[in-house]
């Protein structure tokens, strides 16, 4: 009878200690796609940001810093260039480019709306899963500006969200802030 006790109590251990590595197995996997999932959130960060840049840079080509801007509010940047984004190359015929969050989201997050005279720009691929989008305007001096005539640079906030990559399991949501110059104008003399 003791021998039965033994192998009971043996089987009843040896199935926690199998259920154990299980558990373990199941939080490593769900640990490593997170860490996945968050290392594709920072490369698409990365990319965003370098977008932004890009698109912010071109501000004011051809025009006098004063007459760059036309409207700067906390949720939208419009502004004049020389610079025709669609075809990458100096115009001879000025356009308007326009950047906005999306007042609808999609499955990706909420569109970023990058337009050039009115037609949204066709290769926004790496504007997606943004949830909020905020612009800050600083002068020539570096100081918080609501003049848009004084603008020089625009201090750009977004905040990120992601799905998690398991159901229940918590969203990823990143915050990424950063500062983009008008070259034209400081170029200018600012």
């Amino acid at each position: 009878m003791s021998v039965i006790i033994d192998l009971i109590g043996a089987a009843i251990i040896a199935s926690m200690l199998i259920l154990m590595m299980i558990t373990f197995q199941y939080s490593m996997h769900e640990a490593a796609d997170r860490a996945l999932y968050t290392m594709n959130m920072v490369d698409h960060m990365d990319l965003c940001a370098t977008k932004f840049n890009h698109v912010i840079a071109l501000a004011g080509v051809g025009y006098t810093p004063s007459t760059a801007v036309l409207h700067a509010t906390q949720d939208s940047l419009v502004f004049r260039s020389y610079w025709n984004y669609m075809v990458d190359s100096l115009s001879i015929t000025p356009v308007t480019l326009s950047i906005k969050l999306a007042s609808q989201p999609n499955p990706y997050g909420t569109a970023v709306e990058l337009r050039q005279d009115g037609v949204e720009l066709p290769d926004l691929s790496p504007l997606f899963w943004i949830n909020q989008l905020k612009f800050r305007y600083y002068n020539k001096n570096d100081a918080l500006t609501t003049d848009k005539t004084q603008v020089r640079a625009a201090e750009v906030r977004l905040s990120f969200f992601r799905n998690p990559p398991r159901a229940g399991g918590r969203p990823i949501t990143t915050k990424l802030q950063f500062k983009c110059f008008f070259m034209n104008a400081y170029m200018r003399g600012a």
